[in-house]
């Protein structure tokens, strides 16, 4: 039995509805999940046989890690959220924001000769349109041939069409979850150390990666994303001594986002091998939250 704890539906950059999600969740037997939406909380209808745990995904702006690798990307995991907390309010405010992103991402791939308009976006019913949507309108015009090319050459961190005035910075964003009485993980860790290829190094969890982990934690961060869709054993087994060493809990999800990554299914990670993220995990996440 097993728990998914980074899950993405139509209301952000997914595919799948709320409620298929859910069914599919139900099929593979996982005791919980959490819908983790982009700058959106999404809150799943109860069903008897799964736990349902309120998330987001929400990306950061943090200048000791960006001042040194532009490719870099900082998104943090918050869970146990309530609707009229001070975190949650502020949501509507990053989502303005990631409005007036879009416009300048269009604006700079225009300039590229990658011919968008902005209300082409408004054809995805999505409550948070954003740089995947952008990929998907330049790969079915021809521009690009996948939406990972999209990334890898235009889109990503560091590229022609950058643009983070969305973010807010990660002190900010900590304190207001920390008002809230949330937690808050690491998402995908790999990503703090991403390079021009819009990917890790091979040998990305080095000194500087410990560095950064041991700041997170003296932030006020609860946890690292240790059991993730393209991670091998030895990889997670790495993060969680790291969790350890710097007593931080453990959490672990697919990334789903239906047909947007393709290979990857709800409690797996690629290539079907199960991604096994312990319910145990869920447990001391709960047992702390408790205690806040």
């Amino acid at each position: 039995m097993a728990i998914d704890l980074h899950i993405h539906s139509i209301n952000s950059d997914g595919t799948d509805t709320v409620d298929q999600i859910v069914e599919k969740a139900l099929e593979m037997e996982l005791e919980a999940i959490s819908i983790t939406d982009h700058e959106y909380l999404t809150i799943p209808k109860k069903r008897d046989g799964i736990e349902i745990i309120k998330g987001i995904e929400v990306s950061a702006n943090w200048d000791a890690v960006e001042g040194s690798n532009v490719f870099a990307g900082i998104h943090l995991l918050i869970y146990f959220l309530e609707e009229l907390s001070p975190i949650t309010k502020h949501l509507e405010n990053i989502r303005n924001l990631k409005i007036e992103r879009n416009k300048e991402i269009i604006r700079k791939l225009n300039k590229e000769n990658i011919k968008i308009e902005e209300s082409e976006l408004d054809k995805f019913p999505t409550k948070v349109p954003g740089r995947p949507h952008i990929a998907k309108i330049m790969y079915k015009k021809g521009y690009v041939n996948s939406i990972n090319e999209a990334f890898v050459k235009y889109l990503g961190n560091g590229k022609v069409g950058d643009s983070r005035i969305h973010q807010e910075p990660i002190e900010k964003l900590i304190k207001l979850s920390k008002e809230s009485k949330c937690l808050i993980f690491l998402a995908h860790p790999h990503t703090l150390m991403s390079n021009k290829n819009y990917s890790s190094n091979k040998k990305w969890i080095n000194n500087d990666f410990l560095s950064y982990i041991e700041s997170l934690a003296e932030l006020g961060i609860d946890g690292l994303e240790t059991h993730y869709s393209s991670y091998n054993s030895e990889t997670t087994s790495n993060l969680s001594n790291i969790a350890k060493k710097f007593n931080l809990l453990e959490s672990g999800g697919s990334d789903y986002h239906g047909e947007n990554k393709p290979n990857i299914n709800i409690g797996f990670g690629y290539e079907n091998k199960p991604l096994k993220t312990p319910y145990e995990f869920l447990l001391k996440m709960k047992e702390k939250h408790a205690g806040i």
